[in-house]
């Protein structure tokens, strides 16, 4: 179970599944070996990582969003005081 369980685990992390990450994290089985018990380690802080970089693209996104936003706004501001 454990062995399928760390495959799956790099799979979804190779395929920066985060949905899929959640999911294994939750049916987390008992790890017993300490090679195995050290792979998880690995893994987890490798999904940590990847999840840092998601959520600073997102934050990234976002701060484009608005960027794009503020400008649109001015530009229709600009536009209408020039129509009046």
């Amino acid at each position: 179970m454990q062995q399928k369980w760390l495959e799956d685990f790099k799979i979804a992390i190779i395929e920066k599944n985060f949905e899929k990450i959640e999911t294994l994290l939750e049916e987390m089985p008992e790890i017993k070996s300490i090679g195995d018990l050290k792979t998880s380690v690995a893994l987890i802080n490798e999904a940590k990582k990847l999840l840092a970089q998601e959520q600073n693209q997102l934050k990234e996104n976002m701060a484009k969003i608005q960027k794009s936003k503020k400008f649109l706004q001015h530009e229709e501001e600009h536009r209408f005081t020039q129509s009046c």
